[in-house]
């Protein structure tokens, strides 16, 4: 067993990194005071030296993909890696770092070596008394500035210091497990040397003599104390408030134990419209449960949200199926032995099985003020957290600060506000200049959307509204011409320019800020230039009235054609038996289809469950033109989300199908879970203390746009609307019914696939298996062997809506064609007879009188089964005059050889090149082209007008077709 001489112990930086070559080997020495670790230097993930990172929390971080390494043990402690580094054995002697490369770190130490020096910790004690975000950060904080003393935490939960925001919406959601919320782990807790007091509550603090008293007796001795005690809940003291069934979210425990009763409940009310009650709501609402919410106010929000905001976020929980009471004020709650309803005011009560409360918090203060220290709506501090004892700092929730904005004192409940306060408390507390200034910002997921405030926006402020031209708005708040802040409703992209003129309180005038005519875009990009904003000269002096500024500043812009009826479209005055060809072949048309369709409400085919057998396997696929990717990740549940890189919107994922443990942009190696969450950006830290991303760069709010997902027996569809129905209603009975007849619930086996493309419409597709006129005439197959025969019994079904549609037949025998209707069919062939007869076996399997069935689901789903071959085909529009089919073949898990290769035969009659599908291809091909070559024109679809739109029990119909135009037209606007 070899020592060997490294390096000079005073050369490692305490509390930092440096790389070394030993034997040929690369090694990474970490010094934390007098302990040195030695792990080896290269990533068990991808290559990267580790040396080139962090030391943060008792762990090493590659620069490359963030992977945290214990300093001690080498585990890996979370994605992207999963693998660990080597440690090995180091110990110093007479100034010098000896590392044993033939010993891990953990093995005995060698009885013959000196032993390394113990660990001084220095004189000074801090405190910190809170666990939530306040804390947790400043903890870290005077680590990482190398605070050496000891360091005691005071939580009243039984818990380490962990995020709140994830409570209400991926806890609650059932899409992150608790290990998301953590600031600091058990790991962490020991690298930091954290004396941890969980589940102590302090009780009496004692300035003059810089004692803490806490509720087991115990008392601390402090040199500094930081309050980070947060806030609580205000809770309702009325009839009833004390059933089983109401809910309140402020703990991890809360909020484990209301997502637990999601699975049992029908029905919530949500009481009061703050934040938290409307992310409850969100939450819920995918969840799948009806919701309403009581605002006892006439608005939402109406002391933080300027009118304009609060009508917008009004309009979003109505569309997301929110019913909203305002005004409504609670008397009590209903029930015997568990809530039933919650009572109002007016005499109603509302039926309800679960109750959620989120009628705002209260500063928790107590201690401060029973201490002595100055306090107002919470403890008064100054830019660096100071409280009026000079031992005593606060941050977070508790704290109540002068704005620098406003110049006004005031108290956040935000994130970013427990963040960057404690950081700069924790600075101050340390002795070194610091103060905080940070321009405050909130953000909210709503019902598949997102709402962020930048600044101080408050309700009585000057406002403007303005629609962003690709969707989304911004709210302007102004207080005497100057930008104060601003509310921005999927627009983060935007405010975050604005961060800069609202920073300086640019000078704006609202009725230039107003003027349609002006672009947007143009506008923010003069104020973060570092411009004002002036009025138009055509606009220039005094307003006339109040109601002519309110008018003014209340104007809505025009949006943009995307949202409002395209110029120059006129759908002919002969109604549905009339389509134009714009339909089909103009660009802003197509556009609003991805808009309003497939990004629209919609549930989209995306894959097959039996393409994703296990944990890691993934599905390149798409929603409409939009790459995507569906995985099923280790906890078994099935994501899909965009195929664009959240940096520089690369197609990060190349391969069709696969398995991986997580995905890699090939551009800058930014790296995401299996999950879409960005777990890895290459020297995000920079190199040496230079370059890398800001400081304040959170992963979190940079993970991959995440769909809604859900499946029915076996097949998954995903949907841009986090709010959609679920997938039975959207289907409706008719279309469920055969649905369910093709998928039974025996489990599927993939066959094979094929792809095509095409030159022509994306809807042209759904047409034809909408147009049961035409296979009577187009194929000779069909006919001649009588699978889809004028004269059978054949249906044309379509659900209420008119989107999806049924081609349904049973076979029959050639020749049971009457001579009239063959006179019609000029695909027809007499004595026309298959040298493999096995082609037209039918094996009576499915528990349906169609032999033939095949089924559009809108607006990206074909479902076959022809006779015994089975298949989804899946619409991938490229423009309005290409798409792209992707034929997936299935048979079932109990299929024997016999019936897999029978599958295999009949497969041949519709694949893109097969008895059918290429005269399908052909004749498509036939329309587009002569729409694209000669004058606009018009395609007449007037079969069968006794059947205006909709189910037609005549194969010589077009009013499947017309039923989708129905739809189609309201839908796009037109």
């Amino acid at each position: 067993m070899e020592w060997i001489d490294v390096a000079a112990f005073d050369t490692l930086p305490d509390g930092g990194v440096r790389g070394f070559e030993v034997a040929g080997r690369p090694v990474a020495l970490v010094r934390q005071g007098a302990v040195v670790h030695a792990l080896h230097d290269i990533c068990s993930h991808q290559f990267a030296f580790l040396s080139d990172g962090v030391v943060e929390d008792g762990c090493l971080e590659c620069p490359l993909h963030q992977g945290r390494f214990c300093l001690k043990t080498g585990k890996a402690m979370g994605g992207p890696v999963d693998a660990p580094v080597a440690t090995y054995a180091a110990k110093v002697e007479g100034g010098r770092v000896l590392v044993c490369l033939d010993r891990p770190a953990e093995a005995e130490p060698d009885p013959g070596a000196e032993p390394a020096p113990a660990r001084r910790a220095a004189d000074e004690t801090f405190v910190v008394v809170g666990g939530g975000q306040a804390a947790g950060e400043a903890i870290r904080t005077l680590r990482q500035r190398g605070f050496a003393g000891r360091l005691v935490l005071v939580a009243e939960e039984p818990q380490l210091p962990y995020e709140r925001p994830p409570l209400s919406k991926e806890i609650l959601t059932g899409t992150a497990d608790a290990a998301l919320c953590r600031l600091i782990d058990e790991a962490a807790a020991r690298g930091l040397d954290l004396d941890a007091r969980l589940g102590r509550r302090a009780v009496r603090l004692d300035a003059a003599a810089r004692r803490l008293a806490l509720d087991d007796g115990a008392t601390l001795a402090y040199d500094r104390l930081l309050l980070a005690t947060g806030s609580r809940l205000r809770r309702l003291d009325l009839p009833g408030s004390d059933l089983p069934g109401i809910h309140y979210l402020r703990t991890l425990d809360e909020a484990l134990a209301l997502r637990r009763a999601f699975g049992s409940a029908k029905r919530l009310a949500v009481v009061g419209g703050g934040f938290i009650g409307l992310e409850v709501a969100s939450a819920a609402r995918a969840a799948g449960l009806e919701v309403v919410v009581l605002e006892r106010e006439a608005a939402l929000m109406s002391r933080l949200l300027p009118a304009p905001a609060a009508a917008l976020l009004e309009a979003r929980l109505r569309a997301a199926g929110v019913t909203l009471e305002l005004g409504a004020a609670v008397s009590g709650f209903a029930g015997e032995g568990v809530v039933s309803g919650v009572v109002l005011a007016d005499g109603r009560t509302l039926e309800a099985d679960l109750v959620v409360v989120g009628v705002g918090v209260l500063p928790n203060l107590e201690l401060a003020r029973d201490a002595g220290l100055e306090v107002a709506d919470g403890i008064l501090v100054d830019a660096a957290g100071r409280t009026s004892d000079p031992a005593i700092f606060a941050a977070g929730d508790c704290a109540v600060f002068p704005s620098p904005l406003r110049g006004r004192l005031r108290r956040l409940e935000s994130w970013q506000h427990a963040r960057e306060q404690a950081r700069a408390a924790a600075a101050a507390m340390l002795g070194e200049p610091a103060g905080y200034a940070s321009l405050p910002w909130f953000w909210s997921d709503l019902f598949g959307g997102s709402l962020q405030l930048l600044g101080l926006p408050l309700a009585g402020d000057e406002t403007v509204l303005r629609e962003a031209p690709d969707g989304g708005a911004l709210v302007f708040a102004l207080e005497e011409g100057r930008l104060v802040g601003a509310i921005a409703f999927d627009a983060g992209a935007r405010l975050r320019r604005l961060a800069g003129a609202i920073e300086r309180a640019a000078r704006v005038d609202a009725e230039a800020l107003a003027d349609p005519t002006r672009p947007l875009d143009e506008l923010i990009a003069s104020l973060a230039a570092g411009g004002s904003l002036i009025a138009s000269p055509k606009r220039g002096g005094p307003k006339d009235s109040e109601q002519g500024q309110h008018a003014m500043i209340d104007r809505t812009p025009t949006a943009s054609p995307l949202r409002n009826d395209p110029d120059g479209f006129e759908w002919p005055a002969e109604g549905l038996s009339r389509i134009p060809d714009w339909v089909y072949t103009d660009e802003t048309i197509y556009r609003r289809e991805v808009e309003r369709i497939f990004h629209g409400r919609t549930w989209n085919y995306v894959a097959l469950e039996a393409e994703l057998p296990e944990p890691g396997h993934f599905v390149r696929s798409n929603v409409g033109p939009t790459p995507v990717v569906v995985t099923r990740a280790e906890d078994g549940a099935i994501h899909v989300f965009e195929n664009r890189c959240a940096h520089r919107a690369a197609e990060f994922c190349r391969s069709l199908r696969g398995k991986a443990k997580e995905f890699v942009c090939p551009y800058h190696q930014w790296s995401y879970d299996l999950t879409g969450k960005l777990v890895g950006v290459p020297f995000r830290r920079g190199v040496n203390k230079q370059g890398g991303m800001p400081a304040d760069f959170d992963p979190k709010q940079h993970s991959l746009r995440r769909l809604a997902v859900t499946t029915r027996r076996g097949v998954v569809f995903a949907s841009y609307c986090d709010d959609m129905e679920p997938l039975e209603d959207y289907l409706g009975p008719e279309i469920l019914r055969e649905f369910d007849a093709t998928f039974d619930g025996r489990g599927l086996r993939i066959l094979g696939y094929y792809r095509n493309t095409l030159p022509g419409n994306w809807k042209l597709y759904h047409e034809n298996l909408k147009d049961p006129y035409h296979a009577t005439l187009l194929h000779t197959f069909l006919v001649t062997f009588g699978l889809l025969v004028a004269g059978n019994k054949s249906a044309m079904l379509c659900d209420a809506t008119g989107r999806h549609g049924v081609m349904a037949s049973a076979k029959s025998e050639g020749k049971a064609v009457s001579a009239e209707n063959r006179q019609e069919m000029r695909a027809y062939r007499e004595g026309m007879e298959l040298k493999e007869p096995r082609f037209m076996n039918f094996v009576q399997e499915f528990d349906s009188p169609w032999s033939v069935t095949m089924t559009t689901i809108w607006p990206n789903l074909v479902v076959q089964r022809e006779m015994n071959t089975l298949g989804v085909r899946q619409i991938v529009p490229e423009g309005p005059n290409q798409f792209t089919m992707v034929w997936t073949m299935f048979g079932f898990e109990g299929d024997d050889e016999e019936m897999t290769r029978h599958r295999l035969r009949q497969g041949n009659l519709m694949g893109p090149a097969g008895f059918l599908g290429l005269e399908d291809n052909e004749a498509m091909k036939f329309v587009q082209d002569g729409m694209l070559s000669g004058a606009a024109g018009e395609h007449l679809v007037a079969l069968d007008p006794a059947t205006p739109v909709g189910t037609s029990e005549t194969l010589i119909s077009e009013s499947a077709i017309r039923a989708m135009y129905q739809h189609w037209r309201g839908v796009i606007g037109v």
